[in-house]
């Protein structure tokens, strides 16, 4: 295919969010470009099985198209499409991957997906890199930094502290800054990296239950969200004695599993903050839970007993030896949080050996962004 100006149909977004175009040549991924569209492109670079193509006009726009509700920032990738259609395309997706990575010649049962309760100033947590100039965002090149004065997807108490700090001294380049905002704490601001006990604790509050977190913990970024999809794991959580969660940060899911009825908690988790956080968590609110600081696909065997496990994995998924040690084990639920599709599918693969899919949803936690999580409920054959 060679380089040049080149007028296209857009056929399909990939997961990522950039369109698919079809040509003599082969594919073109075009970022900015949505399904039905007709498009003038010019390719940007080629590999040996597809192109790249900067989108230069829209000639035939899709019906879902919609001007940006404001600022546009990197990452938003869905800011030009009506919000209804991207959590259409987002479900669809999944179901393509699903089908592509995991080989499910039939879908497993897919519930309707869950749009966001709001999709513009949602995320109570921001962080920005530094050139040393600028202070934002990396852009598409995944190396230049873009100025972002403002974020359209954090929350308004974060964007005011964003603004006064950029009124200060900038940062040295090659460092972070991360902000971090509750209704009860306010916004916190802190270098990346910094020392956890150094840091204040945090308050959220989840499914009625209230939570300390660890200023440098991993939380539920889209709290709106998060209680829609903690309801559904309370509802269909399985009466269980105890329950192991995996990845478990300050504890939320186990916890909210031992308002479900489970009896005893086990937690795993890699950051020693976060497990302080949990421990603390689990004693105020009357759970009876142990937890360790300890990755996850090192599982002790006083734990692996436990008849429910809940994982909530990075994006890089569940490693081949946690696969392993689930098949072996074979709790008789998993419940499994995803905010990998791609790696989801592919563990999914793995499990299905012994385990049946009862049920794959997904929840919109990122809106306007190319990401999403999804809730598998997973039972022993």
């Amino acid at each position: 295919m060679a380089d040049g100006y080149l007028t296209v149909d857009i056929v399909d977004v990939a997961y990522g969010g950039d369109g698919v175009a079809r040509t003599p040549g082969g594919v073109v991924f075009v970022p900015g470009a949505f399904t039905g569209e007709r498009v003038e492109i010019t390719v940007t670079g080629r590999r040996k099985r597809f192109a790249r193509g900067r989108l230069e006009a829209v000639l035939k726009p899709s019906p879902a198209r919609r001007a940006p509700e404001g600022p546009v920032v990197p990452g938003m990738v869905y800011a030009g499409l009506d919000y209804a259609a991207e959590v259409a395309l987002k479900d669809a997706q999944l179901r393509t991957l699903l089908q592509r990575i995991g080989r499910f010649a039939e879908l497993p049962p897919m519930l309707p997906p869950v749009a966001s309760p709001i999709t513009l100033g949602y995320r109570n947590k921001l962080t920005v890199r530094s050139d040393g100039s600028r202070l934002g965002y990396v852009g598409e090149d995944n190396r230049t930094v873009v100025d972002v004065p403002f974020c359209p997807l954090s929350a308004a108490p974060i964007n005011e502290a964003l603004a006064a700090f950029r009124k200060e001294a900038r940062p040295p380049a090659g460092s972070r800054t991360v902000f971090r905002w509750t209704p009860q704490d306010g916004v916190v601001r802190f270098p990346y990296g910094s020392d956890p006990k150094s840091l204040p604790l945090l308050h959220e509050r989840l499914a009625g239950l209230d939570f300390e977190v660890a200023a440098d913990a991993f939380f539920q970024v889209n709290p709106a969200c998060a209680e829609l999809l903690l309801a559904d794991v309370q509802a269909k959580l399985c009466p269980c004695s105890c329950v192991l969660d995996l990845y478990c940060g300050v504890g939320l899911f186990g916890c909210v599993a031992a308002r479900a009825g489970a009896e005893a908690v086990f937690g795993l988790e890699t950051q020693a903050s976060a497990v302080r956080a949990a421990k603390a968590n689990a004693r105020r609110l009357g759970v009876r839970g142990e937890y360790r600081c300890a990755p996850a696909d090192t599982l002790p065997a006083d734990m692996a007993a436990a008849p429910c496990w809940i994982v909530d994995p990075p994006r890089d998924g569940l490693s081949p030896a946690l696969c392993r040690l689930m098949l072996r084990h074979c709790p008789e639920q998993i419940v499994y949080v995803s905010c990998g599709p791609d790696t989801l599918a592919r563990d999914l693969k793995i499990l299905s050996e012994s385990y049946r899919i009862d049920s794959v949803r997904l929840f919109d936690f990122f809106p306007r962004t190319a990401h999403f999580e999804t809730l598998c409920l997973l039972s022993r054959r």
